[in-house]
């Protein structure tokens, strides 16, 4: 199990959270600095968009109503599944972290 707890979660200048933080990443085709937030629980509705291949791990890409990256680890997703209608989920979320990676679980799905 990932583990979640008093760490930060890396994202970037334009409010995407990276799935592994770098000292700096890419926005709109520039350089720019990696921002760290509080991992704090946080509502959405995230909708499926693709999944990716990371250094050490796969995962699955979804965007919230902004637009905005999250990525769940494959293993996290598996609880996503059921709660799935038209490729999104609504619920409550936290962020978790495997080795340097870091990604989204859902905590409690909207009722």
């Amino acid at each position: 199990m990932g583990r979640t707890g008093n760490y930060q979660i890396p994202f970037d200048e334009a409010g995407n959270q990276l799935h592994y933080p770098e000292v700096w990443t890419w926005v709109d085709g520039k350089r720019g600095d990696v921002v760290w937030r509080d991992n704090v629980p946080f509502q959405a509705k995230l909708t499926y968009s693709g999944f990716s291949r990371g250094r050490s791990a796969a995962y699955l890409d979804f965007k919230d109503e902004a637009g905005k990256a999250v990525t769940f680890f494959m293993k996290d997703f598996e609880k996503v599944i059921p709660h799935l209608i038209g490729g999104a989920v609504s619920g409550t979320f936290i962020f978790t972290k495997r080795g340097m990676n870091f990604g989204c679980q859902l905590v409690e799905p909207a009722a």
